[in-house]
C-alpha cells in the first residue's frame, strides 16, 4: 500500500533538461534559438535554411549575396 502513495506523488510532466542540438544539417553545436544554434539561426533569418534546418531550394544565391554582404 506503501508503494501506491509513493507511485501517486510522481509527478508525469517531467521535462528532459538535456541539451537540443542545432537542426542545422550536419550541426552538432547546442541550440540557443529557435534549435538553431548562433550561426544557423543568423542564416535561418537571411532565408539559407528552412525552419527545418535544410538548405533552400537557391541557397547557392542567397549565400553568394549574404556573404558579400557580410564582406563589405
Amino acid at each position: 500500500m506503501a508503494d501506491k502513495k509513493f507511485e501517486k506523488q510522481i509527478p508525469n510532466n517531467v521535462v528532459s533538461l538535456e541539451s537540443v542540438k542545432c537542426c542545422g544539417e550536419g550541426c552538432k553545436k547546442k541550440a540557443e534559438k529557435a534549435s538553431f544554434c548562433a550561426e544557423h539561426f543568423t542564416w535561418f533569418k537571411e532565408g539559407l535554411l528552412t525552419k527545418e534546418g535544410a538548405r533552400a531550394a537557391d541557397f547557392d544565391k542567397k549565400f553568394y549575396h549574404f556573404t558579400a554582404r557580410k564582406a563589405g
